[in-house]
């Protein structure tokens, strides 16, 4: 009898675009997270709404680059 084990492989789905993510678009290993508290009708924290994106390359750029837009924006009076 012989035994052969395959280690378990974790597939990474990029939770913008859907892209399989391979060493081709995942170099940065990107990931975004959210930490936030929802609210309750007083305005009192009652329960966790953190969000926890894995996001491609390419989706990671256009994140990081659409944040750093609403900073500017913010800090130059717009909305």
């Amino acid at each position: 009898m012989s035994t052969k084990t395959i280690p378990a492989q974790t597939i990474k789905t990029c939770d913008c675009c859907s892209v399989t993510m391979d060493g081709q678009n995942s170099r940065q290993e990107g990931k975004l997270t959210l930490n936030a508290h929802a609210l309750d009708m007083h305005g009192h924290a009652c329960a966790d709404a953190t969000r926890k994106f894995d996001l491609c390359d390419s989706c990671l750029f256009d994140v990081a680059k659409a944040i750093d837009s609403a900073i500017a924006a913010r800090k130059q009076g717009g909305a």
